[in-house]
């Protein structure tokens, strides 16, 4: 088994807008190193001055090196078939698999992380930094924040947490890397206590604040999805250095992992849920008067500056509503549009073979009333989140009342009484759509209904 130990120095600290200044590899066959490469590394951009004054590396000086597109069928060959080694690897390991994609290699490798190591091996310590844990072990560094004297300061360690592994950490660690994917600023404790069901997921930050909900069938899978990739951008890593902590609710099912995430969303406004907050319905059914005084039902995209008689998720749904109106209360489809994706030809209206405005507002009227006074009222049962509990979803007159669980045991007749509290809710549209969409995909966990 051989290992790749390697440092690099950077113009910044995301890979998807900075370039790498120098480069360290030393390949260790477990016992010593076996073979030595360092280069200054010319990253096509400015340095930073004050990246200029911490690494010494100025553009002067990389002006002449060669580009890391140069050396990559070099670097390709010292990092394959090895494993991965680097103080907080996910930095170095970020950097190098952006540039030897780009590059035109598609490389991947296990990795090790010397600071997740020696947190297991050598415990307790204050800090895992390369600088203070070096110091508290007696290990020199020549050339701090250079990339060879880095990357030989983490092979003495290394060899150091070779020695120390008493029980194996290593070798199981290489068999189930997941930990390795995460940021070492996250506690490893968190994503092991994470189970393999459906739920949410909440990220903290060191506060203590929501910063991001999410749901999940697999929530330790999905979790684990955050950091893996190699997405380098600046958004995304100042999400992933947000997270300082990972806590979780099970939920049974995928409709009521659904209606979680979007009350928590709705209670705390996490910075990083945007796109559920801007949530809004696709289509509706509006009602507006024309120059004649005649009262027309349009099926239309929504508009928030439209008043709506009813709200829709599917063109096709608001359509035969339309339908069903027109049929029942004798409107004339003259005056009547339904949504379609084709063009239309407008044809002048014939008033003339139209009812009095009066007589027939008068029945557009009544079917608005229909509209708005027609009350649908059902209860979703499902599984619960172990075999002796039951969830369940009460649509009550047309708006999500509440949803929760309940034991098993309990008939669903009593469910008015057995609701707790803390499971009403307060509905919108999205939830609403959630629910009803769930009720038509699952007819048979629609045990009461009601019209």
């Amino acid at each position: 088994m051989e290992y790749a130990i390697v440092d690099i120095e950077t113009t910044g600290s995301y890979a998807g807008g900075n370039g790498i200044t120098e480069i360290a590899i030393l390949v260790h066959n477990g016992q010593h190193v076996i073979e030595k490469f360092q280069t200054l590394v010319n990253p096509h951009q400015p340095i930073p001055y004050h990246i200029q004054v911490l690494t010494g590396i100025s553009d002067e000086m990389v002006k002449n090196a060669p580009s890391f597109h140069e050396l990559a069928p070099r670097i390709l060959e010292l990092l394959e078939k090895r494993i991965f080694v680097a103080h907080n690897v996910n930095f170095d390991y970020s950097f190098i698999f952006q540039e030897l994609k780009l590059a035109g290699f598609n490389w991947k490798a296990p990795k090790l992380c010397t600071v997740r190591l020696a947190r297991k091996i050598i415990p307790n310590l204050a800090s895992y930094s390369l600088g203070k844990l070096c110091q508290n072990l007696g290990i020199d560094i020549q050339d701090r924040h250079r990339a060879l004297g880095d990357a030989q300061a983490t092979v003495i360690l290394f060899e150091k947490l070779l020695r120390e592994d008493k029980e194996g950490l290593i070798l199981s660690t290489l068999k189930k890397t997941k930990e390795h994917r995460l940021p070492t600023h996250i506690n490893e404790e968190d994503f092991l206590k994470l189970p393999e069901s459906a739920g949410i997921y909440i990220f903290r930050d060191k506060q203590g604040k929501i910063v991001y909900v999410g749901k999940a069938i697999n929530i330790k899978k999905r979790v684990l999805s955050h950091f893996t990739g190699n997405n380098g951008t600046l958004r995304r890593q100042a999400f992933i250095n947000e997270i300082c902590s990972i806590d979780f609710e099970e939920s049974g099912t995928e409709l009521m992992a659904l209606l979680m995430e979007c009350q928590m969303i709705k209670k705390h406004w996490p910075p990083h849920n945007s796109a559920l907050k801007k949530y809004e319905p696709k289509f509706c059914l509006m009602q507006y008067e024309d120059q004649k005084g005649y009262l027309r039902l349009l099926v239309s995209k929504f508009s928030k500056n439209a008043a709506a008689v009813q709200y829709f998720e599917r063109a096709s749904d608001a359509n035969q509503l339309l339908l069903q109106l027109i049929e029942r209360f004798n409107l004339d489809t003259k005056i009547c549009s339904f949504y379609s994706t084709a063009a239309e030809i407008k044809h002048k209206v014939a008033y003339d073979d139209l009812p009095f405005v009066e007589e027939y507002n008068d029945r557009v009227q009544q079917a608005i009333d229909y509209v708005n006074g027609k009350k649908s009222t059902f209860l979703l049962m499902d599984q619960g989140r172990h075999l002796d509990e039951k969830s369940y979803v009460y649509y009550k007159d047309n708006t999500l009342h509440a949803f929760g669980f309940i034991d098993a045991s309990n008939q669903a007749a009593q469910l008015e009484d057995l609701i707790a509290e803390q499971d009403r809710c307060t509905s919108n549209y999205y939830m609403t759509s959630l629910v009803l969409q769930y009720a038509e995909r699952f007819p048979g966990k629609v045990i009461s209904k009601m019209s």
